[in-house]
């Protein structure tokens, strides 16, 4: 009995390229004769036209699935409505922008025959500005130093997993979603594969920088708790400077060197009420980290609409 793979695309306003990434899968397909495959278009409430192309693009495929979100709830509750979804043995997430190029996936299979239960993509090279390359490995670079696991450093969500990880995915039920991170915490037997991402078909992304500050939260928020201890820590230093001004201060005032108490008087104790109102809110701060991932019990998504072939 042939094993099932599961291609996962997930897309958003992309009428222009669903049928070059579609076509490109197809040719994988034709490749790879010893699995059967699963193609799962999860659509994040599109309103381009992209909608009406999936759903046509279904009958080009002997198993595939179309699901509609009921409105856009993000790349990374996408992604994971794709995963719940999923029925193959392993499952890969491959965008449909064309940047990664779906012949990676057969050296994903390979791996994955081989055992490894996470097999992802290293991008070498990207075509984008200087400065978001910057940010972006500024950022892992912050994430992998306090972070509570091993998130690997230029690795996307393209990536190949094995449907042992998918079932732990899939409890993990947590609304502030970074899925690199979670798989990264999941862990067993993980290779990364390095290789050079293209340019888009056509079209620019869909995620502003705003979506990118907004995953770089959920990643930091998810994964460390090193900015609520920082606020502790400066909490901790204001209030101790602020005390050790008020002394001096009163020094001063009782060897006469200050006749006219006031102005700086009420700096002073703005200061000392300032630094032990942040130690304070510190020490909330870091209960309420732990406390907010498990209080949300909001859907992480709902789909309004499905279709299969």
């Amino acid at each position: 009995m042939k094993k099932k793979i599961s291609i996962i695309i997930p897309f958003f306003n992309e009428k222009n390229n669903l049928p070059l990434i579609l076509a490109e899968v197809r040719k994988l397909v034709e490749i790879e004769k010893n699995y059967e495959f699963e193609l799962l278009l999860m659509d994040n409430n599109s309103d381009d036209g992209s909608s009406s192309i999936a759903k046509n693009e279904l009958k080009n495929f002997e198993n595939s699935k179309y699901f509609k979100l009921s409105r856009n709830f993000g790349y990374q509750a996408n992604i994971k409505a794709g995963y719940d979804k999923c029925t193959g043995d392993a499952a890969v997430q491959l965008d449909a922008d064309g940047e990664d190029d779906p012949a990676i996936i057969s050296k994903f299979i390979r791996q994955w025959e081989k055992g490894f239960e996470v097999v992802y993509g290293i991008r070498e090279k990207r075509h984008e500005f200087f400065f978001l390359t910057f940010l972006r490995n500024f950022f892992y670079s912050f994430l992998r130093k306090f972070s509570e696991v091993d998130i690997p450093n230029k690795a996307g969500d393209f990536r190949i997993i094995d449907r042992k990880v998918i079932n732990f995915l899939k409890k993990l039920d947590e609304k502030n979603l970074y899925l690199r991170g979670l798989i990264s915490f999941i862990g067993f037997k993980q290779k990364g594969l390095n290789y050079e991402r293209k340019k888009r078909f056509t079209g620019n992304s869909k995620i502003s920088l705003f979506g990118y500050f907004d995953i770089s939260l959920s990643a930091i928020t998810s994964f460390t708790k090193t900015p609520l201890v920082l606020i502790f820590i400066l909490g901790i230093i204001t209030f101790i400077i602020s005390i050790f001004l008020l002394l001096v201060y009163f020094i001063l005032f009782l060897a006469g060197n200050i006749t006219e108490p006031g102005f700086t008087t009420i700096i002073l104790i703005q200061l000392f009420f300032f630094g032990l109102l942040m130690f304070l809110i510190g020490i909330v701060s870091i209960y309420v980290g732990y406390i907010l991932d498990e209080v949300k019990k909001r859907p992480t998504y709902i789909i309004d609409e499905n279709e299969s072939q």
